[in-house]
């Protein structure tokens, strides 16, 4: 994935999970901050080689 904005949903492709652009990243960035679906209530720094839009 080589952008992504704030509000973006996405999947982690190895792990399964989805989430949420929680910060649109610099255009240098190869990181994300996301926030999970879960509860877990704080964002996670998140590879962008790792995500990948979800439907």
């Amino acid at each position: 994935m080589n952008s992504v904005i704030q509000g973006d949903p996405v999947r982690h492709r190895t792990e399964g999970w989805t989430g949420t652009v929680a910060e649109t990243p610099s255009k240098l960035a190869n990181h994300a901050w996301v926030n999970r679906t879960s509860s877990d209530p704080y964002p996670e720094l998140v590879l962008l080689e790792d995500l990948e839009l979800a439907d």
